[in-house]
Order: structure tokens, then sequence, then C-alpha cells
């Protein structure tokens, strides 16, 4: 039997990797849809992200607190503070976190795309709360899309959700269809609705095939925004506290299009601005904006 070089999309041509660890990272995201970052924040940043949560008084739906709005999808999933990068500190650091910014921006960045942020927020969720099942590769949308086909990525968004408390059994636990974003089916618990993207009476959990992913606090999971997901009901005492950053290609316009105040963008560096300004305007001399 002759030898044969089989040739493949990861540009290794059937031989063995020499970073055989980020290889298999990158297997078990093309495959899963999603990874485990251990420990991706300090101590210390976790800290300081739950101090600020602790600092804050009852708010309403709607409250601002400086350049960071309170935000809720449903109701039941909890307290969103959107646009929190403006708040400062940690919150920018982790806008370009080493820990997954690497392989994000390798799986968007090509000839054609830049990597931004396309939503930003911090999420604190009582007891009782879920978010239902929603998303799946059966959606044709931009940010649905997870290809790897020529040697190069093409994911239209990466979720990176930062575990600010221990999340096990009873603590609402994000939960994944694993490699349901290469399904081109609805998942069961989404047909009959008319958009078929979410089903937001029962918590996801309730869905065929979904696991919950437990973390510890600091973790991250990141996972392509085209996996079938969402959580289980909260059921123990206390809060589910976690930090969800989207990215996206710098093409996909963000969520809920916050304009960057220029104090924040000031004081980003030259990395961190492009994230929010995607692709930097061009003006005529003279002319500038409002």
């Amino acid at each position: 039997m002759s030898n044969t070089t089989i040739s493949s999309s990861n540009g290794t041509d059937g031989r063995v990797p020499a970073d055989m660890r980020a290889y298999e990272d990158d297997y078990t995201f093309d495959l899963l849809g999603y990874r485990i970052l251990e420990q991706a924040l300090s101590p210390d940043q976790v800290r300081r992200v739950n101090e600020w949560i602790d600092a804050q008084p009852p708010r309403e739906v709607g409250d601002w607190v400086g350049n960071v709005q309170v935000h809720s999808y449903q109701g039941h999933d909890g307290t969103n503070y959107q646009n929190i990068v403006e708040a400062g500190g940690v919150f920018e650091e982790m806008m370009d976190n080493p820990a997954w910014f690497e392989p994000v921006r390798r799986y968007m960045v090509n000839d054609f795309n830049r990597v931004a942020i396309q939503e930003n927020f911090l999420n604190v969720r009582e007891q009782g709360g879920y978010i239902g099942i929603h998303s799946g590769g059966h959606i044709p949308a931009a940010i649905f899309s997870t290809r790897h086909h020529t040697g190069a990525w093409n994911v239209g968004q990466i979720n990176v959700l930062m575990a600010l408390t221990d999340i096990g059994p009873g603590d609402g636990a994000t939960v994944v269809v694993p490699g349901s974003h290469k399904s081109h089916m609805v998942h069961p618990a989404m047909l009959g609705g008319e958009q078929q993207v979410h089903r937001d009476d029962m918590p996801a959990s309730h869905g065929l095939l979904t696991q919950e992913v437990h973390l510890k606090k600091g973790d991250a999971l990141m996972f392509t925004d085209a996996i079938t997901h969402g959580s289980s009901p909260r059921t123990n005492p206390g809060q589910r506290r976690v930090m969800i950053y989207r990215y996206s290609p710098s093409s996909i316009a963000p969520r809920y299009h916050y304009v960057p105040s220029p104090e924040f963008l000031a004081r980003l560096t030259p990395q961190r601005r492009a994230l929010i300004e995607g692709k930097p305007m061009r003006l005529p001399p003279g002319r500038t904006l409002l």
C-alpha cells in the first residue's frame, strides 16, 4: 500500500502540527461549537467586577449608570448592564483578554474582516431566572455562520461568557447542544414558532440533548452564537453572575449601537479602540461628528 498524504482544511496536509494543543483546541471548537477556558480571569479581576456589582443600588430597566444602561431581554433572564465596557478598569481589560483574544481574532479575521465587539454586558440572575432555548445552525444569518472549509475560519459571532461565581448544579448554568451549530434542522423545542429561532416559555435545559456547562469562578465559556443554547433555571439561593462579550466581524453592526463616549475612546489602546470602532470612519478635512 502506498503512502498517501491527506490534504486537510487546517493546513497541516496530514502531518502532525507543531502545536498539537492548539490543534486540539481548534478541533474541539470546530466539532462541538464551544470550549471552556479555565481561569481566564484572575482572582483580582473577578473581585473587582463583583465589587462593582455589589456597589450598585437597586435599579430599573432603562436606568443609566453613566454610559452603562440597565436592560433585560425578557425579565426572567435577569438584570443586564449593557455597554459595560464604559464602566472602565477591569471591564476594559476584558476587551482583549489574552485568554481568548488570539483565537477569537484568528477565527474571524481574514482579508475581508476585522474583529469588533458586537455586544457587551454583565448579567445578574436571581433564583428562578433562566433564558430560553435559541439559536442553531439552521438560521440563515451572518452571526450564525461557522465555517472552516478552505484553511481559513469564518465565524460570524463568538460569545465569551465569564463566570463571576461558581456555576454548578442548580446555579442556572448555561446549556448547549454540542454540534448544533452545524445542524440544518431546527431544534425540536423551537418547532412551530413563527421564526423558529427562540422559545421563551421554558428554560433551555428542558430541550432535547441540552447539556449544562459548569464553570468555576474565573472560568470562561467561549462558544459560537450559532450553537443552540440557553440556560437552566436557577434553583439555588443567591445570584448567578456572568459577563458576556460578543465578538463579530466588523462588517456586522453592533447589536444596540451604543455610541462610545469621547472620554472612553480617548483612553483606549489602539487595539481596544479598533474593537469598538470596527472600521475607522473617513471624514473630509474639518468635519467632526456631534
